[in-house]
């Protein structure tokens, strides 16, 4: 029998690859929420992405505090939403991807914290070249509220001025990007050992919140941002002009206050506007053009998931922790 040339099966094979026909395997392994809230790793069936889904290879995940807040309501579950990989399986329906193309998005259904997870394409975008895979993992979320937030709910224009609450902070230091690629005057209260971090992603006027009190040093601004608590969302309403816009994150403010104060608070609604995945290209093109990017403060392997709780847990984290689930390598231009 005549032998196969060996550069014929390297084309086929390449060829099976692209077109997504090397299945993943059948197991994989995953964090997993224990009754208590205890995570351990266990091997568990890879799922399987639906219509309008894909299943990517995961390179890292996102560490969130939705994740660890949510986690009794999760118990035999995977947790993480925040995602950053390449495309292994695409679903039914799908067009405009392919297999191997470097992604992020929301794993919302699957969880993050495995080898595998399904996004939908309603949650999708492209990794940014500028990115590595850890770093582009602590994009969604964060980008997402911030842009909903600024955008969909404030309606940001150039030339206003807006307080950003927690702004060293993963949401918080996307906003302050942002607003500054929109033309905003920024202000930031931080802790005094992030003001340098603040400057570096554009912050023009930073508040120490432990030694300053804000509302002596700031008035009549067009916005506040909260991403800190709810009891700055109490204080800052009378730092917002009349006809301004207080927009919270961890909580709502008084409706009869900021009636009182002339002004508008709300909260991001996640029901309407552009999808995620129009948000999160928003996103992904600010940091193309250089105006975007993400702090990495930790990277913890998949077997340390409970650490990088216990350090979000602790409210003081510089940009993003992440997730780093693939050992691959994490250059950018990927």
């Amino acid at each position: 029998m005549r032998s196969i040339p060996v550069v014929f099966l390297a084309a086929v094979t390449a060829l099976v690859v692209a077109q997504g026909a090397v299945a993943a395997p059948d197991r994989m392994q995953a964090v997993e929420v224990g009754q208590s809230g205890a995570l351990s790793v266990q091997t568990r069936p890879v799922p399987q992405p639906g219509a309008d889904e894909v299943l990517i290879k995961v390179r890292a995940a996102g560490v969130n505090p939705v994740d660890w807040k949510s986690a009794v309501r999760r118990a035999g579950m995977v947790p993480g939403i925040d995602v950053s990989g390449t495309i292994d399986t695409l679903g039914s329906g799908v067009s405009g991807w392919k297999v191997g193309d470097a992604v992020l998005g929301f794993a919302r259904q699957s969880g993050s914290y495995a080898e595998y997870a399904v996004i939908p394409v309603s949650s999708l975008a492209r990794k940014p070249k500028s990115m590595s895979f850890d770093e582009a993992a602590g994009v969604p979320i964060a980008g997402e509220t911030a842009w909903r937030s600024l955008y969909e709910t404030a309606h940001i224009q150039k030339g206003q001025t807006i307080l950003i609450h927690g702004a060293a902070g993963g949401v918080g230091s996307a906003a302050v990007q942002i607003a500054k690629a929109a033309g905003l005057r920024v202000i930031g209260t931080a802790s005094a050992s992030n003001h340098d971090y603040l400057r570096s992603i554009g912050v023009d006027q930073a508040i120490d919140y432990r030694a300053q009190k804000f509302e002596e040093l700031v008035k009549d601004v067009d916005v506040v941002l909260n991403t800190a608590d709810a009891e700055t969302t109490a204080r800052s309403i009378g730092v917002v002009k009349k006809g301004g816009m207080l927009v919270s994150i961890v909580g709502p403010a008084n409706p009869a206050d900021c009636r009182a104060a002339g002004i508008q608070c709300a909260r991001p609604n996640r029901d309407s506007g552009p999808s995620n995945a129009d948000m999160l290209a928003r996103v992904v093109e600010l940091a193309d053009r250089g105006k975007f990017k993400i702090n990495v403060e930790e990277a913890f392997p998949l077997a340390a998931a409970d650490q990088a709780w216990a350090k979000s847990r602790t409210g003081h984290t510089r940009g993003k922790l992440v997730i780093r689930v693939s050992e691959g390598p994490t250059m950018k231009h990927q």
